[in-house]
Parts: C-alpha cells; sequence; structure tokens
C-alpha cells in the first residue's frame, strides 16, 4: 500500500501529505536524473523536508523509489472475469507497457532490478505488490479455461510473466514499445502463438 513503512519508528503520527510530498519529488527525479543520480537529499529538497523526515519513512533509496514508482493502485488492473479471452490479454498488456512506460518507471527499473540481487527482501516487496493482479489474471484464464477460450494446461502464471517480461523488455531493451501496436502485436502473439494451426 502507498505510503507503508515498512520500518515504523516510534514518535508523532505520520502525515500522509508529507509521505506524498516525498513521493512524488521521487518520481519527478528519478525521471528527470535516473536511478543512480538519483539521492536522499535531493529527494528532500525537492519535495521540502529534512533528510531525517524521509528516513523516518524509508530506510533507504531503494525502498523509496520502490514505492514511488510502483503505486499500490496499480494493484487493481487486470483483466475482468468472464471478460473474452483474447480482449482480456490485450487490455492486461496494453495497462501493463502504460505502466512500463511512464518515465520514472523506465528509469528506475535498471538500477531496481541490480537492488533486488542484492537485497531479496525488495524483491519480496514488488511481488507481494504485484499479487493482488496475479491472482486477478488467475481467474480470468481460470474462466477463460473453463468457456473453452484457452487450452486447460495453460499456466496463468507464465502467460503473465511472458506477457510482462515481453513488455518491459520492448521499453527498457529495445525500441520495439515505440512502434505503433506493440502492445496489442506481443498480445496476439502469446495469446494465439507462432506456429501454424
Amino acid at each position: 500500500m502507498a505510503g507503508t513503512d515498512t520500518h515504523p519508528r516510534p514518535g508523532r503520527p505520520r502525515d500522509p501529505r508529507t509521505d506524498e510530498l516525498i513521493l512524488a519529488a521521487t518520481r519527478e527525479l528519478i525521471a528527470e536524473q535516473g536511478y543512480n543520480r538519483v539521492s536522499i537529499d535531493a529527494v528532500a529538497r525537492r519535495a521540502g523536508v529534512t533528510r531525517p523526515t524521509v528516513y523516518r519513512r524509508w530506510p533507504s533509496k531503494a525502498h523509496l523509489v520502490h514505492e514511488a514508482v510502483y503505486p499500490a493502485r496499480e494493484t487493481t488492473f487486470g483483466p475482468h472475469p468472464h471478460e473474452d479471452f483474447a480482449t482480456g490479454v490485450l487490455r492486461f498488456a496494453e495497462a501493463a507497457l502504460e505502466s512500463f512506460r511512464r518515465p520514472e518507471t523506465a528509469a528506475a527499473v535498471p538500477g531496481l532490478l541490480a537492488e533486488y540481487r542484492d537485497q531479496p527482501e525488495l524483491k519480496e516487496m514488488l511481488v507481494a505488490r504485484m499479487d493482488p493482479v496475479r491472482a486477478r489474471f488467475r481467474l480470468f484464464v481460470e474462466d477463460a479455461v473453463a468457456r473453452g477460450q484457452a487450452r486447460p494446461d495453460l499456466d496463468a502464471d507464465l502467460l503473465f510473466e511472458s506477457l510482462s517480461g515481453a513488455l518491459m523488455f520492448g521499453v527498457l531493451g529495445s525500441d520495439l514499445a515505440d512502434k505503433p501496436g506493440f502492445a496489442a502485436s506481443v498480445a496476439r502473439l502469446i495469446t494465439h502463438g507462432a506456429a501454424r494451426p
């Protein structure tokens, strides 16, 4: 949840307005300067708060950036149960691509991936934050299987990761995401496959 303090500290109750000022400043700076060049000091100056104010809420830059670029509201996107299979996959792909293409996300992800390797708890936070999206996606796939629109042996988690990985690499590793219809092309390829019927 946005604004959740993973390391609560005693003292006065936190002001959610201060949290949002800090998160907004983080998003702005990440988009402007990239992950490596952003510091807690710079975030504090941009937000108009002190360095200790930031550290009372987030124990490290990685934790702060993680929460800034993966807001809790994103746990609500995903296909709807009973939606046509191809339509739902496309809608998921378009929403995921929109998320990956946000300037702050595209700038932060490479740095965060390196942090995840050294700080397993950060990776666990991301996985936990995406659990509601994964759960909705599994229900959608199960319903599509039950209605005969998807193969009975379809692995919902593998489909989720295949879509997400292809879209993320299209943004971070190439210029494919800049081409019109990229999300639709990925969704169509993964939904229908590459083999000739």
